[in-house]
């Protein structure tokens, strides 16, 4: 059922990404960076005011002598509201909303969540027409308990969670 999940989200994401010809108008955005609960992640965003877009993020960690590896993916729609940037046309500030799939068998509290939404609100820092670091915040809605670790139980916690990535825009 996880896979099931995971491929969906997967295809969903491609084919709103992929659909789209290449403008030269700066609509492409491809950025990596490192946040809560994603860890290490990679994005890639189409649009301007308006963005979509796809997250994965991973980390390995040697948990008793044994690699683990954790990982994320998720969706993300970003829209851009306030404000004006010397470099580009685009607001600097944002809202961002995820809706993802977490397998984090080793990360602390976010451990015993495996599918949350996480509205976020942040700000781009543009140091040229192509180039930035995005920071955000917000909290960590799960929507599901992850089933390999605590079976058939669920408890709802609202945790926070943030990203700083830094962004090249195509």
């Amino acid at each position: 059922m996880k896979t099931i999940k995971l491929s969906l989200m997967i295809l969903m994401a491609g084919l709103l990404l992929v659909n789209n010809p290449v403008y030269s108008q700066n609509k492409y955005e491809v950025a990596f960076g490192v946040g809560v609960p994603e860890l290490l992640s990679a994005r890639i965003k189409y649009g301007r005011n308006l963005q979509v877009g796809v997250c994965a993020g991973f980390y390995t960690f040697d948990w008793y002598g044994s690699t683990v590896l954790d990982w994320s993916v998720a969706a993300e729609v970003t829209y851009h509201f306030l404000g004006k940037s010397k470099f580009v046309e685009v607001s600097p500030w944002y809202v961002l909303g995820g809706l993802g799939y977490f397998h984090l068998p080793v990360y602390n509290i976010y451990e015993d969540y495996d599918v949350a939404c996480y509205p976020r609100i942040g700000r781009t820092f543009n140091f040229s027409k192509r180039v930035g670091i995005n920071m955000d915040i917000g909290a960590f809605l799960p929507l599901s308990a992850a089933t390999d670790i605590y079976p058939y139980s669920y408890s709802f916690q609202a945790l926070w969670c943030g990203n700083v990535n830094f962004f090249v825009r195509f």
